[in-house]
């Protein structure tokens, strides 16, 4: 397996850094290796510097959609503590100077999105995706301390350009009004703000003369229709159903529908075709249930629950003609997990490699009650390719 492939210097415009997380340099670099990934320079505890013979032609895997411009470089350690290594940090500072100096690249982290600078991997993962799980690496206060040093200019977090725009882990971004100043939320649906609706669907919730039960009801924006071609459950981590419309009004979201822990399910939006703001890269297309519990194991342990959200996920499929499969998240069509989408496309103020939301356990219980078809993750389409926030691998540097 080829580590490195040849580029052009020309393409070099940026230094990526890393750390180990308190692995030797020995572990990090077979850990590495063996997954299929590879730094240019790494620091040892003691100022010792390793690194290929000519990392400007050398394109080597460590951090997708970056990797064509970076040169990456670890220091051996966990979190802050090359500062208190005077040895450690001066053969980093030389290397990282050197480098900047030899390329051209900018003495500043204030714009990752053109590739042009001195970043951590962090705030590349939070730009672009392609990394394990959203832990620390490259550490923001190491990095600030080196570019003070070096006399360049650091930004934090909510300096960086852009940082309300698109992020794959994203900053959400308050209301305003016209001159930006931040305002209580507004809303132009919803609970008291249109009339109560009639429920089109079995499965829901309705009082004796077939309406939304008005104080159920979620307020919200109108962000157009979805075209209603599959859809992701999600669950609230939120242990009660008025404390989960305070959120999702609060940070200006939305479900299509909520399934209390009694057993009973709630449309909360005007109409089942109104987009959701629920899940980046299936709103469009998808109908969102969230379901009220704090973790996997308290919606299992909800047989009444369980049976509503199964009851309407049945109802949507047959009228509307889902597949009853989370095989391709990408065809925007089936049943999927928020785990599986924000694996897929991020869009997220919160991403690791875990399965949390609503949990696979969970999936598989509901996809295989309705006698549908469930995929784990190693065989959902193309896990092991590129094209995905999440990576599938063992390991990352």
């Amino acid at each position: 397996m080829s580590l490195s492939t040849l580029r052009k210097k020309t393409k070099v415009s940026g230094i990526l850094l890393h750390h180990t997380k308190g692995l030797s340099s020995e572990e990090y670099i077979t850990k590495s290796a063996n997954s299929g990934w590879l730094v240019h320079y790494i620091v040892d505890k003691k100022g010792k510097i390793y690194g290929v013979e000519d990392p400007g032609t050398s394109l080597i895997k460590a951090a997708p959609k970056m990797d064509a411009s970076m040169i990456h470089i670890s220091w051996e350690g966990d979190k802050e503590d090359i500062l208190k290594r005077p040895a450690q940090k001066k053969s980093l500072l030389y290397t990282i100077a050197r480098t900047a100096q030899e390329f051209g690249i900018p003495v500043t982290n204030f714009d990752v999105g053109s590739r042009s600078g001195i970043f951590t991997h962090s705030q590349a993962k939070k730009k672009f995706g392609g990394f394990l799980n959203g832990s620390d690496c490259g550490n923001e206060n190491v990095l600030k301390a080196l570019l003070e040093e070096l006399k360049g200019s650091y930004f934090s977090e909510m300096e960086w350009k852009d940082r309300y725009g698109e992020w794959v882990l994203r900053k959400e971004k308050p209301f305003v009004g016209q001159n930006g100043e931040i305002k209580e939320p507004s809303y132009d649906k919803g609970r008291g703000i249109t009339p109560t609706p009639r429920a089109e669907l079995d499965s829901i919730e309705k009082t004796t003369d077939g309406l939304l039960p008005e104080e159920r009801r979620l307020k919200y924006n109108y962000r157009g229709a979805i075209t209603a071609d599959c859809i992701v459950l999600h669950f609230t981590a939120i242990n009660d159903y008025e404390g989960t419309l305070r959120v999702l009004e609060k940070r200006n979201l939305a479900a299509t529908f909520l399934a209390d822990k009694d057993g009973k399910m709630y449309q909360l939006l005007d109409s089942p075709l109104h987009m959701a703001a629920a899940a980046t890269g299936t709103n469009r297309n998808c109908f969102q249930i969230e379901i009220v519990g704090k973790d996997t194991e308290m919606l299992l342990a909800n047989p009444a629950q369980t049976t509503a959200v199964s009851k309407l996920v049945h109802e949507l499929c047959q009228k509307y003609q889902i597949p009853l499969n989370n095989q391709r998240i990408e065809s925007l069509k089936g049943v999927f997990s928020h785990t599986q989408a924000k694996k897929k496309w991020g869009g997220s103020i919160f991403l690791d490699a875990q399965d949390f939301d609503p949990g696979e356990p969970y999936m598989k219980k509901v996809i295989e009650t309705l006698g549908g078809t469930y995929y784990p993750e190693k065989d959902w389409y193309d896990r092991n390719g590129e094209d995905w926030i999440l990576l599938f691998t063992d390991f990352q540097p």
